[in-house]
């Protein structure tokens, strides 16, 4: 069944589990209360993220002190519905701008290149295959499908080398 805490659905939780066994630094912006990230970012001040900003903020802040990432794991909202949701049960004003996914996504994706190493990977979950894609200099590695049953919307998982 679908889940909110995408990384507990166990085929999901299997694919990153294999990914992060091998990286040295990994970053998740969309952390919620899982801590296997070595950086950890959540909007919602009650999960156990170690950092409550904005996932652009968070990755820019990175990028700032200069983490170096090999792995990048993008799990955000992935509807308008979703992204409102988040937002409102923090109480932060939704923007008809923040509810724009394909603009929301392309400001993640966009920070998040400045804190990726030149061969580092990145994880995407939503329900397209979208990620990082070729214009930012990756490759699509791996893709795998995570039906739920039903009517719901399955979750496509995608992992992508980047390539310099």
């Amino acid at each position: 069944m679908p889940n909110k805490d995408t990384f507990s659905i166990k085929p999901i939780g299997e694919f990153v589990k294999r990914y992060l066994a091998v990286s040295k630094i990994s970053v998740d912006p969309f952390a919620r209360n899982k801590n296997w990230a070595t950086h950890t970012n959540d909007l919602n001040t009650t999960t156990s993220a170690k950092h409550h900003l904005d996932a652009v903020e968070f990755l820019i802040y990175l990028g700032s002190i200069g983490t170096q990432a090999d792995l990048i794991i993008l799990d955000p909202p992935y509807s308008p519905r979703q992204i409102s949701e988040c937002y409102n049960g923090i109480g932060r004003k939704v923007t008809m701008q923040d509810t724009q996914t394909a603009a929301f996504n392309k400001r993640i994706r966009d920070a998040a290149l400045p804190v990726l190493t030149p061969t580092g990977t990145v994880l995407s979950f939503g329900w397209n295959s979208v990620g990082m894609g070729k214009k930012r200099g990756f490759t699509l590695k791996e893709i795998m499908l995570c039906c739920h049953g039903g009517a719901h919307n399955d979750t496509i998982c995608i992992a992508e080398q980047r390539e310099i």
